[in-house]
């Protein structure tokens, strides 16, 4: 076997540019550090000044989405709606009021802290403008009858009398009778038999007066007169209670960390003391956002510590030194400042998504500077010089790590092709990161190497790990590894999917339920919880934007009769339904009337004992002769009321008959009094309603709010789902959180989605120019822009919408036909090349289907994460593959590294496991899995097969016992021990 580099393919424009670089880095060693330095100072320093920080969920959506377009309107007419909710549970519903009544006053009374603050709503003062809930037509009936009490409300208290009033009504009743006109008739047969059976009752106990008036205005017609009185924002038990409040002043940075959270948790504290009776906390999306911020930090800084130990312990066992690694580290920090410079200049802030970047560079980044160590300690023990053997590494591996680094980032760029705002931000800052951690292996490495290096001895250079008994088994059983890994993968792998009502489909579901990524025993979550079980509704809910308090009013009536909607929310709701302009002259027109109520008369009329019986006598004659059941009834009620009064003395009649008359006067007399203390012409409008209330639900420009709230928890896809689908039904414009949940749940999926295409297209094409020469990497890149032109043309002519992923497919796919042509090594290395990353997704689907681990919001990142290592390890592997002539055998250094790199990243994304929160532990599980898949694949799999394939390269010079006399050297020794050492040496 022969190791010696195509020179052709070493001697290209990259290897050129970065062997002229090195030999400059090597040449001013002092002028490299103090430059690097330098940068990495200035980028700190404008990190420090200029960088910010973006904590809202919000700001990982693209403002220029649509469904995020109506958010915004949203908030731009009513303002934020986060508010922090206040929960107080206790067994006695007068306990829970009091308790509210104080906590809520005390958020008042903190105004730099809290706004629109809300526990109760009381629009009792409302209660003297009551008239004008009323329908027109009641109001005109109301206006109606009052103006037959005209005489008695100008102060004429005698017509108001009992003799007075059984006169009247016999004779309405031959009237109406007379006339034809039966509601009337029925209306006053009606009266008679309300007087006869309150006189009656009278007369069985005086005490018992009840009014025989007709009600100026019925109780029935004052259908919103439960919405008047005050009511605390209580579960139908009374025993749960929340308030509800605005925090002012937000978290700054990711600590979670708010003024205002802590001013709450301060009230709380002194609110147990106070009411020990009753159980407080606090929940919504604020503190919900705070407490998981809160948890990331604690558990991203613990996972931080423990992974650069980790990393630290890994590659001081793997170099056998303590130089090396902490010339790694040293890079590392200079890559990582060099980075955050360019965060600060290119993008400006990090959100809660971007912020994880650093430990996408701790487990990356520091893999370029693992290639390089590898290979250039494997050289140096092999007696190579110290310039010697950094110019071969850069020649063997620095092209390799230049390609991956290449692919890799451009693998997170493509994500600035995603619509989904979070996802594009993170892929610049990845990509941008990586390829700066590649420039400071290249640059920083090699001239810490040359200060720290120049003096040491090749027997003072550490023996690093070189898989002897790994290499060993592949050379020896390429055949049986690669059937053995194969059936391996995908025997795990097919494990993924299943045979579903005719179609293929994935056992490995997508969970949409936010709360599963919180950590276990938040307060905020478990409140969440208990809300829920104890209301059956949700504090989520959509949002629908009305003109008018009418149409607030219409779109209340459609949203209820949905489904999955249990409550709808508005002001409108306590306003009139009809406008002033329809029933305010008619208020005015009662009030008017009532105003000049006068007064009882201190000395009520004389009763003449002969007419009042000659009254009651013409009432009874006039019923009795009347055919209507109820005239029937009256009459002998009042037959009876006679016979009883026939019984008594004078004297007992006239105090029977006074006692009767002054309740009759004053009963009338209140029912005027009353209405008169609701009759106020006032028109009602949004500002005599609280701020609090009045700003919720009515913009500063006249919109109305409709608040809709769920019937089932809608944190899972299905009932999410179907909410958002039914809520559309009514209003398409709709918005609100779960709207926003839902539309940013599905933006983000189908970003990751898109831009693992862009990623695979990106690392492909990267590989493919890799391989090529010059001339037919031209061709190879130029001729497919035809082929898609074409395509392009005919389908814009033929109105078929075009995706930008197919048309990058159809370029990916000319262009490996036409790079096939001129050399199919390359294309055959390329696909070769991507199956770490592909064969190990595939294992990771297949173990996660095994165990039962669901894909979320949190893991989802995973796919260009997996991609990126896989095809940094399988870059490095087809690279020693390509350096070598004959028979292929997977170098020491190659396996040094690959198993650093794999294993360091285990240990930085392994260590998010111990964190309490949910999301960063599937994150860290699945890319856990990744890595080892990716390693399995990189270190088992290809190097068996590409042991396997190069048996049909040997050299024809090359004779059987040559041959093995060189696989036997290559079990025990470094294969780049088979170089010629250099005469600098």
């Amino acid at each position: 076997m022969d190791r010696t580099t195509d020179t052709a393919k070493d001697e290209g424009p990259l290897t050129g540019l970065i062997l002229w670089l090195t030999r400059a880095v090597i040449s001013r060693p002092g002028v490299t550090l103090t430059f690097s330095i330098a940068l990495a100072v200035i980028s700190l320093g404008i990190t420090v000044r200029f960088l910010t920080f973006k904590t809202d969920r919000s700001d990982l959506i693209d403002s220029n989405a649509e469904f995020h377009q109506r958010w915004l309107r949203f908030e731009e007419l009513f303002g934020d709606d986060s508010d922090v909710v206040v929960v107080v549970e206790g067994d006695a519903e007068a306990d829970v009021k009091q308790a509210m009544d104080r906590i809520g006053k005390r958020l008042e009374a903190e105004p730099d802290y809290f706004s629109r603050v809300l526990y109760k709503v009381d629009p009792s003062s409302l209660q003297t403008r009551a008239l004008q809930y009323l329908t027109p037509a009641d109001l005109e009936k109301a206006n109606a009858r009052l103006e037959m009490y005209g005489p008695i409300l100008a102060g004429h208290w005698s017509r108001a009398g009992l003799e007075s009033y059984c006169r009247r009504l016999a004779n309405y009743i031959k009237d109406t009778s007379d006339r034809g006109a039966g509601p009337e008739l029925a209306g006053a047969i009606s009266q008679s038999e309300a007087l006869i059976s309150s006189l009656a009752g009278f007369l069985q106990n005086p005490q018992n007066f009840t009014s025989p008036w007709p009600e100026v205005v019925s109780q029935s017609a004052f259908p919103q007169a439960g919405n008047l009185e005050p009511r605390y924002q209580l579960t139908p038990s009374g025993k749960m209670g929340f308030v509800l409040a605005l925090p002012r002043v937000g978290a700054d940075n990711f600590s979670g960390n708010s003024k205002s959270l802590k001013k709450l948790d301060q009230i709380l504290a002194e609110s147990r003391l106070e009411f020990p009776r009753v159980r407080l906390g606090a929940t919504g999306i604020p503190v919900l956002e705070a407490e998981e911020m809160a948890r990331s930090q604690y558990d991203m800084t613990a996972s931080s510590l423990i992974s650069t130990i980790g990393v630290a312990l890994i590659m001081l066992a793997g170099f056998r030194g303590f130089r090396h690694p902490i010339i790694s580290m040293l890079m590392l920090a200079v890559g990582f400042a060099w980075t955050m410079g360019f965060i600060t200049l290119s993008v400006g802030h990090l959100n809660i998504l971007s912020v994880s970047f650093a430990a996408i560079l701790i487990g990356l980044g520091v893999d370029y500077s693992i290639h390089y160590l590898t290979h250039y300690v494997e050289l140096r023990r092999a007696g190579h010089s110290l310039e010697d053997s950094l110019i071969t590494t850069v020649k063997e591996v620095g092209t390799g790590s230049v390609t991956a680094a290449i692919s890799t980032s451009l693998s997170f760029f493509s994500a600035t092709f995603t619509n989904f705002l979070g996802v594009s931000e993170l892929g610049i800052i990845a990509g941008g990161g990586i390829l700066l951690c590649a420039l400071a292996t290249l640059t920083v490495l090699p001239a810490m190497i040359v200060v720290s290096d120049k003096n040491l001895k090749t027997k003072q250079v550490p023996s690093p790990f070189e898989g002897v008994l790994l290499r060993k088994v592949i050379n020896r059983c390429p055949r049986l590894v690669t059937c053995l890994a194969l059936l391996l993968v995908f025997g795990v792998g097919l494990q993924a999917f299943e045979w579903k009502d005719g179609w293929i489909t994935s056992k490995v579901k997508y969970d949409y339920n936010l709360l599963n990524l919180q950590a276990q025993g938040l307060e905020a979550v478990d409140l969440q919880e208990r809300i829920f079980d104890e209301s059956n509704g949700s504090l989520l809910f959509a949002v629908s934007i009305a003109d008018s308090p009418e149409n607030a009013r219409l779109l209340k009536e459609k949203f209820l009769e949905l489904p999955t909607v249990s409550r709808v929310e508005d002001l409108a709701s306590y306003l009139p339904a009809y406008p002033a302009s329809e029933t305010g002259l008619l208020v005015q027109a009662i009030h008017a009337r009532l105003s000049g109520l006068s007064e009882l008369p201190r000395e009520y009329p004389q009763l003449n004992p002969l007419t009042l019986g000659q009254g009651l006598e013409s009432l009874y004659q006039t019923l009795k002769t009347r055919t209507e059941p109820a005239a029937q009834t009256a009459a002998a009620t009042l037959n009876s009321v006679l016979n009883m009064i026939e019984q008594l003395s004078l004297e007992q009649q006239m105090q029977v008959f006074g006692g009767y008359q002054q309740g009759l006067l004053m009963s009338l007399h209140r029912q005027f009094q009353m209405l008169a203390s609701i009759s106020d012409p006032r028109p009602i409008s949004p500002q005599d309603f609280p701020e609090a209330l009045r700003s919720r639900f009515v913009s500063r420009t006249g919109e109305w709010l409709v608040r809709v709230y769920p019937s089932s928890q809608i944190w899972d896809e299905v009932p999410l789902r179907n909410f958002v689908e039914d809520v559309r039904k009514v209003d398409p414009e709709a918005t609100g959180t779960p709207l926003q949940n839902f539309e940013a749940a599905g933006q983000m999926q189908e970003s990751y989605m898109v831009a693992s295409l862009y990623a695979l297209a990106a690392i492909l094409l990267v590989l493919l120019m890799d391989g090529l020469q010059l001339g037919p990497m031209l061709v190879s890149l130029i001729s497919p822009l035809i082929a898609v032109g074409l395509w392009f043309m005919l389908a814009r002519n033929s109105g078929v919408e075009l995706k930008p992923v197919w048309l990058l497919g159809l370029y990916v796919a000319v262009s490996f036909t036409v790079a096939g042509i001129f050399d199919l090594s390359s294309v055959r290395n390329t696909f070769v090349a991507m199956l770490p990353p592909a064969l190990g997704l595939l294992l990771v689907f297949g173990i996660m289907a095994i165990a039962g681990i669901e894909l979320n919001p949190a893991n989802l990142i995973v796919l260009p994460l997996i991609m990126g290592i896989g095809v940094d390890e399988g870059v490095l592997v087809i690279h020693d593959y390509r350096s070598q002539k004959g028979r292929y055998s997977v170098g020491a250094s190659t396996i040094n590294s690959v198993t650093l790199t794999s294993v360091t990243s285990i240990i930085g994304f392994g260590s998010m496991m111990i964190a309490s929160h949910r999301g960063l532990v599937s994150l860290s599980v699945v890319l856990t899995l990744g890595v080892v898949t990716c390693l399995f694949i990189s270190l088992v799999m290809l190097p068996a097969m590409l042991t396997w394939l190069s048996l049909s390269r040997r050299s024809k010079e090359e004779t059987p016992s040559d041959q093995q006399d060189q696989d036997e050297e290559a079990l025990v020794v470094p294969m780049i021990a088979t170089h010629p050492i250099s005469s600098a040496a």
